[in-house]
């Protein structure tokens, strides 16, 4: 058999055994779907939960220099005495990091009453949030960029874990990287309740990002890759609100207790009971068709008939014996080779990585969108569902081109509008909450749509590793939202505030537009090979099997 016909031969048999031919007439979302959906929607919660915990961890109160001297100073003023030191040594214009020098011995100004020195003590403001990471480590003024490499390094920690694991999961299957990745996570979480040390947070938030991101990945795949056609967008954003729930779940375990470290502690513990899924879970048999294990991916599809109560389709029994031993496998550098899916590949790393700096730029600064942490928070995660929701009845009937367009620039003017808001509207907050909270609305419409598009442009072959260093393309994004959202607070124009959310707004218009170079993917089988990839979107003949 030359390689040409072996190609063609693994095509039809993958087809067969992993398109909507075969689930069409076992059930494309039946029991044994909502099943492996509810398996796995702890894991989906929980990297929701995961990802906006260190919003309470890191969150930084009110806060001034400590007086010196004063070994019992605290920001509330508790008498005439302790206000009266503060009016002496505190600058009204820079409470923050600067003293004025004084007299160790005598505790006293010197002569020059103006002569500023940085401080390096302060106390906060622990009315509503007793104690945070941020608090017990200092980690404000000179320190504060502490803060931002903790995210940076949570966000990089997605970066190689999105390659890592997509390799993984295309090379030893989907269910194998899963569990890597969960006891992982497992691993790296529960140390945070006994962390004191900055440096060690930081390696821990790593290695969380690391696992977590390999979770989700994972996760997300296994539910699309078992159901039809029509349900894989709806299954997609199922998944995609299963991790706003775990957003505003934090929120409210976070609210109750208020100790960052047994917050850590809880987060950790609810992954805990997932090890058990090694027994429950079934690999993907598209993987496993496209990885020539034809016959243990027909033993979970007549595993998916017989929970759907159908009839696996007995006419097709020549399946049952392996045609070919060598299955052609497809990796990353095929996918460079084809000038379509290179091009296509390009515009989808770009997407990614400003929707991922859009997304968690506006995610990280959640706590800010009102005087209330927890309530801030709580908004900034209720705005996702609705977005999702409307997708749900949306995303078939107009497409996923004209709606990814359409929210990523909606999110762009949002946002751009809200930082011209920080500067002309301070009298009127409530405008840019508004606005942060539409863009936030937007941009999670965009991100719930390009992983659908991601997942349904490239072919199986490829997909997660594709999949994967899209992700890790698009969290280069995401590194870099923490550090652009603190560069407001180094500028010293008035401006300063408003030009992290123009920079956001910018590149989301830009965004959308190049997205209009893409195919549409609506109502299309999953492209198997290279080649059905290549000939995506395309119209007559020129189709894949089974389109």
């Amino acid at each position: 058999m030359n390689e040409d016909n072996e190609e063609e031969t693994v095509n039809e048999r993958t087809e067969l055994l992993g398109n909507k031919d075969i689930l069409t007439k076992i059930g494309g979302f039946g029991r044994y779907q909502l099943k492996e959906l509810l398996i796995l929607s702890p894991l989906l919660v929980g990297n929701g939960i995961s990802t906006l915990l260190f919003v309470f961890v890191l969150y930084v109160p009110n806060f001034r220099c400590a007086i010196p001297g004063w070994k019992n100073d605290t920001f509330q003023i508790h008498s005439a005495v302790q206000s009266e030191y503060v009016e002496h040594y505190i600058p009204k214009n820079n409470p923050h990091c600067m003293v004025y020098k004084w007299n160790n011995s005598e505790l006293s100004v010197l002569e020059n009453p103006f002569e500023e020195v940085p401080c390096n003590s302060w106390v906060y403001d622990e009315s509503s949030v007793p104690g945070t990471a941020a608090t017990e480590m200092n980690l404000v003024c000179s320190r504060e960029v502490f803060q931002s490499l903790v995210n940076m390094l949570f966000m990089g920690g997605t970066f190689v874990g999105s390659l890592f694991f997509g390799v993984i999961s295309d090379w030893k299957g989907r269910r194998v990287s899963l569990y890597l990745s969960l006891v992982l996570w497992i691993l790296s979480s529960i140390p945070l309740y006994f962390v004191n040390d900055i440096k060690l947070l930081a390696v821990l938030r790593f290695l969380i990002g690391f696992s977590g991101n390999g979770i989700f990945m994972n996760s997300f795949i296994l539910t699309i890759e078992i159901v039809s056609s029509p349900y894989r967008s709806l299954v997609g954003l199922i998944s995609q609100i299963l991790f706003s729930v775990g957003e505003i779940i934090i929120c409210g375990i976070a609210f109750l207790e208020r100790d960052w470290h047994m917050l850590c502690l809880l987060s950790a513990v609810i992954y805990i009971p997932c090890l058990i899924y090694w027994f429950f879970v079934n690999e993907s048999p598209r993987w496993l068709a496209s990885q020539g294990k034809f016959e243990e991916a027909q033993n979970i599809y007549r595993k998916i008939a017989k929970t759907n109560k159908t009839e696996f389709p007995e006419d097709d029994a020549d399946l049952e014996e392996p045609i070919i031993c060598n299955t052609k496998k497809g990796s990353l550098i095929d996918l460079f080779k084809s000038r379509i899916l290179f091009s296509r590949s390009l515009i989808i790393f770009f997407n990614w990585g400003v929707i991922n700096m859009v997304y968690y730029g506006l995610l990280f600064s959640s706590g800010d969108l009102t005087s209330n942490l927890y309530l801030s928070s709580f908004l900034s995660g209720l705005a996702e569902i609705p977005a999702y929701i409307i997708l749900i009845f949306t995303l078939d009937r107009l497409g996923r081109k004209p709606l990814y367009c359409t929210s990523t620039i909606l999110s762009g003017i949002a946002c751009i509008i809200s930082g011209f808001a920080h500067v002309w509207g301070k009298d009127l907050p409530w405008i840019s909450t508004t606005l942060a909270l539409i863009g936030k609305f937007a941009i999670s419409s965009s991100f719930a749509i390009i992983f659908n598009l991601t997942t349904e442009l490239f072919p199986t072959v490829v997909r997660n590793s594709a999949f994967g260093l899209s992700s890790s393309v698009g969290r280069i994004g995401s590194m870099l939202a923490p550090y652009i959202m603190l560069s407001g607070n180094y500028i010293p124009s008035k401006f300063g505030p408003s030009l992290p959310f123009i920079m956001f707004g910018v590149v989301s218009v830009i965004a959308g537009f190049l997205s209009l170079l893409l195919p549409e993917t609506k109502g299309q089988n999953l492209p198997e090979t290279i080649k059905d990839g290549e000939l995506m979107g395309r119209t007559g003949t020129n189709k894949p099997k089974g389109y």
